[in-house]
């Protein structure tokens, strides 16, 4: 029996045609911390294969996951395998938001330009680690009471933390209020 984490992909849930935030990190950046500084925020669509490419300019970033797993080798394969032609090593990404925990509604985007959850923590000027952060909003969002007015808040609560100039109390607040 592990104590890994079950790795699972938001963007599995999400059909093709759809938008999304993905958090990233290059593929030679893999580790299995991922700190704020080589975290990127990619929007992307699903594209007739069901890979992610990015919104802006087409580029492929990886494959989507659909078999949840323990194991993190396995999960990385998959995101690069049976990489398309026109990919090249330089934009070859995996996803930092792997964590079961991370529901879809997270990186679910309704438009390319829309804010969701995931889009306003990365906006955070925080040493807080950002993963970390939103594994535990999505551990809130498992809750089964949770509802799409829970979500609002969240959202609206992530507007407000945005919006102050104030580091250290919006690490502070984090740390005590929703870790």
């Amino acid at each position: 029996m592990t104590n890994a984490p079950l790795l699972a992909d938001p963007f599995a849930a999400l059909d093709i045609g759809e938008y999304g935030a993905d958090v990233c990190v290059h593929r030679d950046d893999i580790s299995t911390e991922f700190p704020n500084e080589i975290l990127e925020l990619i929007r992307v669509q699903v594209d007739e294969d069901r890979d992610l490419r990015r919104v802006d300019s087409g580029q492929f970033v990886r494959n989507v996951v659909y078999a949840d797993s323990d194991d993190r080798h396995s999960v990385i394969k998959q995101m690069l395998a049976d990489v398309p032609s026109d990919a090249t090593d330089d934009n070859l990404y995996v996803s930092a938001l792997l964590r079961d925990v991370i529901p879809p509604a997270f990186v679910r985007l309704d438009d390319p330009d829309n804010e969701n959850v995931v889009t306003k923590v990365m906006r955070l000027e925080t040493d807080v680690n950002k993963i970390k952060l939103l594994v535990s909003l999505g551990r809130v969002a498992q809750q089964d009471d949770f509802t799409a007015e829970d979500l609002d808040s969240m959202e609206g609560a992530l507007d407000t933390l945005n919006e102050l100039d104030d580091t250290e109390n919006i690490d502070q607040y984090i740390e005590a209020k929703l870790l």
